[in-house]
């Protein structure tokens, strides 16, 4: 979790602000289901937290905060381009939530 901590400071510093798309996946009887939360809102910020042994990662996009509890999974993407750029996040329930980023094209 301490790579993962310094690794998010590093991904802050270089998306804060930045539009964003935050949704969550999950796979019932092989259905894929995808919920979008938010589009456009400015990244705040994704930080580690633990209160009493439970680990959770926090995702703060403007002034909505989304938690995945019991993180599993903790996977970057970046890109030359930056299209791509965002963060999957396997959670303790079996759902991945995806935070991407907006591109001046939209």
């Amino acid at each position: 979790m301490h790579e993962w901590s310094r690794f998010l400071t590093f991904f802050n510093e270089q998306n804060m602000g930045r539009p964003t798309r935050l949704g969550i996946f999950s796979s019932q009887d092989g259905v894929v289901n995808d919920y979008w939360i938010e589009d456009g809102l400015p990244l705040g910020g994704v930080d580690l937290d633990s209160n009493n042994g439970v680990r959770t990662l926090q995702i703060k996009v403007g002034s909505l905060i989304h938690e995945v509890a019991m993180p599993l999974k903790l996977q970057f993407y970046m890109s030359f381009s930056g299209e791509e750029d965002g963060i999957d996040v396997l959670g303790g329930d079996g759902r991945t939530t995806i935070l991407r980023f907006e591109t001046d094209s939209h």
